[in-house]
């Protein structure tokens, strides 16, 4: 029976760009080959001698990482990749033989069957399994495996109860326990983020979401003005600098939520607003994301039109949420902690 994986491609992201096009999941650890090893204690060894001044505990932890990438994850095993970049989850099949690249950094090949999966379309404690705090690990909890292929199929998770239980074929390799061990640390800030993007989905949809984008573009400084509800033409909010609001920039803003995905259409259509109402630059806000095509026009249309998917959406939020509206606030309370991050990623 397959297995589930989950593989983070850098902290920040770095290598997932590459991985999409590619199909290379290149890891952030830069080592010497691993190829002659087959067994942890092999993988040990060889961080050992590379990384003299490492810490033992976390030699041990990055060995049966290394190893469960290396030679207990394979071909037809199914890993899942959250992205950092997009906010998605991208989720293949693994695919033979172990690849060491020219800079050094283990990496497996995968056949990618969705790139875009929405976070939303999972459940909490699926999510949860994927907040693991390390680069490479199994997922095994609560049917993941078939749950996950369900929602690639169908962009929903069924659920635990939904389905029949299934046993593991076969007990993790020595060494594995120690990663499974260190899995059930989270990723905090990430869990923290699923929870406050569900609760904008169910409490900022329709125009109520554009209310919202209004408000984030008001802590930065703009005057807004938002269409009513109901055909908008095209322009969702208008929004200049200065105290009427009549200095630039001037932006035209299309706001699109709930599973809308922008095409290219409507962004033509964005880019003829901007010219018909003399603005200086467009906005383009959807909670579903953009087309590839969409995308693809980023670098071309930087100094005219801006994208904001929820990643920007979110991440403009946290930095100003101390300056919304009282009354956003209260439908979207948040409260800033701080916590101990261990240090189990590469």
């Amino acid at each position: 029976m397959s297995r589930l994986w989950m593989v983070r491609l850098g902290k920040f992201g770095e290598q997932e760009a590459h991985a999409l096009e590619t199909g290379e999941l290149v890891t952030g650890w830069e080592l010497p080959d691993l190829t002659p090893a087959n067994t942890r204690e092999a993988v040990l060894s060889i961080l050992h001698q590379a990384l003299p001044d490492e810490q033992p505990g976390t030699l041990r932890n990055w060995a049966a990482q290394l190893n469960q990438l290396k030679n207990v994850a394979v071909a037809g095993d199914l890993v899942v990749t959250p992205l950092k970049t997009t906010g998605r989850l991208a989720v293949g099949r693994l695919q033979p033989g172990y690849i060491h690249t020219e800079a050094g950094a283990p990496a497996r090949r995968v056949e990618w069957l969705r790139t875009d999966l929405p976070r939303d379309a999972l459940k909490q404690d699926l999510l949860y399994s994927l907040g693991a705090s390390q680069t490479v690990c199994e997922i095994s909890r609560n049917e993941a495996l078939a749950r996950l292929l369900a929602a690639v199929e169908t962009g929903v998770d069924p659920g635990a109860a939904a389905l029949p239980s299934t046993k593991p074929s076969s007990t993790p390799e020595t060494g594995a326990e120690e990663a499974a061990e260190t899995s059930d640390i989270a990723d905090l800030a990430e869990l923290a983020r699923d929870q406050i993007e569900r609760r904008i989905s169910s409490q900022f949809a329709g125009h109520a979401f554009t209310r919202l984008i209004a408000a984030l573009l008001g802590t930065q400084g703009y005057q807004v003005e938002v269409s009513p509800p109901g055909p908008d033409r095209g322009i969702d909010i208008v929004a200049g600098q200065g105290a009427l609001g009549l200095s630039g920039p001037k932006l035209v803003v299309q706001v699109k939520s709930g599973g809308i995905v922008v095409d290219q259409p409507t962004l033509q259509g964005l880019i003829g607003c901007i010219h018909d109402v003399h603005a200086d630059h467009g906005l383009l806000v959807s909670w579903s994301g953009f087309s590839p095509p969409v995308r693809k026009r980023v670098n071309e249309l930087y100094f005219r039109v801006r994208l904001w998917d929820r990643k920007q959406i979110v991440d403009a939020l946290l930095t100003h949420y101390d300056d919304l509206p009282a009354d956003i606030r209260a439908e979207l309370p948040l409260r800033r902690i701080w916590t101990l991050v261990p240090d189990m990623t590469v």
